[in-house]
């Protein structure tokens, strides 16, 4: 629904609040850890920091580091710099007029889950997700999946058992 540019805006974004404290980052790590081309990578970091969200620095310990608040960055904050749309105001079917006077034949529908998506995105900051992210782990294919208590206490396996 949003584009590659702000979902790769948003990772960049949450890993930089994790590392928010511990100096700056370079941009091959964030683009390596998250699975980004760096060329692409490097533009949006070069956006975002146009915008005064990220700052940079050169040198040997260079990097990229958060400049705005994290815990004041909205997911739809990003979604304006990146997307240039106010989300949801377009038509679904693409139509150039639809609204409550002249609407399409999925405006009502729309309409409310519009509202929806765009409150949750209003309402998620990028510290929100690193703070979920700081509880989660990367899973062998790279995704970023949340730790799960475990559902009984450990036990011990003998090697009987494993055969």
């Amino acid at each position: 629904m949003l584009s590659a540019t702000w979902q790769y805006s948003i990772r960049a974004l949450v890993h930089l609040a994790m590392a928010r404290g511990k100096g700056p980052v370079l941009a091959s790590h964030i683009a390596e850890t998250e699975g980004i081309p760096l060329p692409f990578l490097s533009k949006i970091l070069h956006q975002l920091k146009v915008a005064g969200i990220v700052a940079a620095t050169r040198g040997q310990k260079g990097g990229y580091i958060m400049q705005r608040d994290p815990a004041k960055l909205t997911l739809l904050d990003v979604a304006h710099l990146t997307d240039h749309v106010d989300f949801g105001e377009q038509c679904l079917l693409g139509y150039k007029f639809c609204d409550e006077n002249c609407n399409c034949v999925l405006h009502r529908e729309w309409e409310g889950i519009k509202k929806e998506i765009k409150h949750f995105l209003e309402t998620r900051t990028i510290e929100h997700l690193a703070t979920d992210s700081a509880r989660a782990e990367l899973d062998i294919d790279g995704m970023l999946r949340f730790r799960q208590p475990p559902l009984h206490p450990p036990y011990e396996v003998t090697a009987a058992e494993l055969v």
